[in-house]
């Protein structure tokens, strides 16, 4: 096992055993999300991290999850396929923008299907202007998840705005955490834990 996954199990107070009975959901359901997108690029996150997200959300049972950077909507697929039985709801914020390499670009979250929708509310738009908002009117949050625009500025900004926000044993996760030095800063600003978890994605913890 992993050394991450050793400190998440140790903090949140979660018996091993749970991890390898959901360790099979996360493979099929990494691979169902794979389907969807097939061999075209639209800059999602890596199958490992997918999977990482999958059974962590499984295991922590969060009531409110949010996301912000949906692009295909992977990463909201492996979310709400996780959080779906619990009745966890999650929402995500992005630009909007289409995506793809193709001369036709896919709308954002296309990847999610239309099974998984009702727990997902999407708000399009700059967070810089929709995520204060909107976390004033969610009231909580146990799982943030950063994969928007990866400057210092940026990080930082959507870290200490759903600071305040976080509930009970939370955890942050941070895609390409290494473009800049925000999460780290943050992390030991606040006396946080912060851990690489595989490829670029890392989580931030009390």
């Amino acid at each position: 096992m992993e050394s991450f996954w050793h400190d998440l199990l140790e903090h949140f107070q979660i018996d091993p055993d749970a991890m390898e009975g959901v360790k099979a959901e996360a493979d099929n359901a990494v691979r169902e999300i794979s389907s969807r997108v097939g061999q075209r690029n639209f800059w999602q996150v890596s199958q490992d991290e997918l999977r990482f997200i999958y059974t962590v959300s499984s295991l922590l049972r969060p009531e409110i999850v949010v996301e912000t950077g949906v692009g295909p909507g992977t990463t909201s697929s492996a979310f709400l396929q996780a959080i779906r039985n619990h009745g966890g709801r999650l929402y995500s914020f992005d630009l909007g923008v289409g995506y793809g390499e193709e001369k036709e670009k896919m709308p954002v979250g296309f990847t999610v299907p239309d099974e998984l929708r009702s727990n997902w509310a999407l708000t399009l738009g700059d967070s810089k202007k929709t995520l204060p908002d909107k976390l004033r009117e969610i009231g909580k949050v146990n799982i943030f998840f950063h994969d928007s625009e990866h400057t210092y500025e940026h990080v930082t900004f959507e870290l200490n705005t759903v600071k305040p926000y976080l509930t009970g044993k939370w955890l942050i996760i941070i895609d390409n955490y290494d473009w800049t030095e925000a999460p780290g800063d943050f992390a030991d600003k606040n006396g946080l834990t912060l851990l690489k978890v595989v490829d670029d994605l890392c989580f931030i913890h009390s």
